[in-house]
């Protein structure tokens, strides 16, 4: 210890100094890019009532508590489980899958969160860091913690459950080709999905797809009772889709063990019916009567980010989601978009920058997204790296040369990616009229978002613009 102090009561631990409030615990994480023991003396000044640390900061108040151990990820992982392990009365409900995550995450706590205090993992603090960080908000008085899980390589799900604690519930929303640099195949992706409803004990239960294959087969990797939420006849908890607005909500039928009641989302796309879905599944486990579930799915709104609808360039709709990507979740709000009707002259733009981690895969997916484009959209305005192979696989498909627009940066080079956003911006004030419809979509490290304060600007940057790649 740097402090005679030996015991002391933290409201909530954070490895991000920017969000500590008065008392926390800081966990001065060793990354990539930053050494969080460089911020232990900011973190002080802040008000953190601590932080946890392989090496004491000197620049810090004397009553400044300093808990010094030799591996602060490893200790932060064994607090977590040591916290986990107390909060017996506490039904763990992890939650993993290609794409819809975090507003499966947000759909389930909401519905569950009508019963009883609930947990929800921060954003989409997902991973080894994020993980144990949520266990330690747990309060006595939360009956369930709804946890967002990620994996970036097979066995890792395994190793959280096996390190820091095992869900009793696990959910899995579908799979796809999101992180395959990783996991190399997507049958990788599937055995590492799969962990998930494997680490279960025989008195969980696990929440599984049934419209998605792979997730289907997952049923016989678990010792635990399977649920299946989806639109085919043999789901235990199935929506019927009645209509409804492709963007801003589609219309179904929630039918479970013989009842029915009708349900009008508010969250975007034929993809939102199974975020719904997986909420409504758990929500009926939990004991919820379906007009309480109901009720709660119809309150409901977009995760920022992901399918908000805001103004776009000229009065026109935008459709942000630009949070992430992946070559099926592109294809998804597209297909949304492309079902929604615009008015007379009304046309539909694709405005997306490059999807990360996908390693030699990159060619094959940029393309097969754009390809799907071609059928769904009438111009595709592609930012980045990789993203020209969207309007390869757009003009393969059918969509005309003068209705693709390239502007090619490097996406690790962020004064010249920012120089290409500000040039397709450009296009999109000078082009977009009122009645269009615009999408913007990237991978978070695309940073696509920044684009939005950028519709005012003037049609004037330098940067190259193609029609076709080079």
């Amino acid at each position: 210890m740097a402090s005679e102090e030996t015991e002391r009561l933290f409201p909530a631990a954070h490895h991000d100094s920017r969000q500590i409030e008065p008392g926390d615990l800081f966990i001065a994480l060793k990354g990539q890019h930053a050494d969080g023991h460089h911020f232990i003396p900011n973190a002080a000044h802040q008000g953190a009532g601590g932080a946890l640390c392989s090496q004491p900061a000197e620049d810090v108040p004397p009553s400044f508590l300093q808990i010094v151990v030799p591996d602060v990820l490893q200790a932060l992982h064994a607090i977590a489980r040591q916290r986990a392990q107390r909060q017996q009365g506490t039904i763990f409900i992890g939650i993993t899958g290609s794409n819809g995550k975090t507003s499966t995450k947000e759909a389930i706590a909401t519905v569950l969160s009508r019963q009883a205090p609930t947990l929800k993992t921060f954003a989409s603090y997902n991973n080894e860091i994020g993980y144990p960080l949520t266990l330690l908000r747990l309060e006595p008085q939360h009956r369930y913690a709804v946890l967002e899980m990620g994996a970036q390589w097979v066995g890792e799900l395994a190793w959280l459950c096996r390190t820091i604690a095992r869900p009793h519930w696990s959910v899995i929303t579908n799979v796809g080709s999101a992180h395959l640099e990783f996991f190399k195949s997507v049958e990788g992706i599937v055995q590492a999905k799969g962990e998930l409803v494997e680490a279960l004990p025989p008195d969980g239960l696990a929440f599984l797809n049934y419209d998605d294959p792979r997730v289907r087969g997952m049923a016989a990797r678990t010792q635990a009772r399977v649920v299946y939420y989806g639109t085919a006849e043999q789901a235990e908890v199935r929506a019927i889709p009645d209509g409804g607005d492709p963007l801003r909500g589609r219309h179904f039928l929630l039918s479970y063990h013989g009842e029915q009641c009708p349900v009008q989302l508010h969250i975007p796309g034929d993809h939102g019916i199974y975020i719904a879905l997986a909420a409504a599944a758990v929500g009926c486990a939990a004991g919820l009567p379906l007009a309480e579930i109901r009720a709660a799915l119809e309150s409901l709104a977009p995760v920022k980010g992901r399918g908000e609808i805001k103004p776009g360039p000229n009065g026109s709709t935008l459709i942000d989601d630009s949070y992430n990507a992946s070559a099926e979740s592109i294809i998804a709000i597209a297909r949304a978009m492309q079902a929604t009707p615009v008015e007379r002259g009304g046309r539909r733009w694709a405005v997306l920058g490059d999807i990360f981690e996908l390693g030699p895969h990159a060619e094959r997916e940029h393309r097969r997204a754009g390809e799907a484009l071609g059928d769904l959209v009438d111009y595709v305005v592609a930012v980045g790296d990789q993203a020209r192979y969207y309007v390869e696989g757009a003009r393969a498909a059918g969509l005309p040369l003068e209705r693709t627009h390239y502007f090619p940066a490097d996406p690790h080079d962020r004064g010249a990616l920012e120089e290409a956003k500000r040039a397709a911006a450009a296009l999109l004030v000078a082009e977009v009229q009122p009645a269009d419809l615009v999408l913007l979509k990237g991978s978070r490290g695309m940073a696509m978002e920044t684009m939005l304060s950028l519709w005012s600007a003037e049609p004037g940057a330098t940067t190259r613009r193609t029609t076709s790649p080079e």
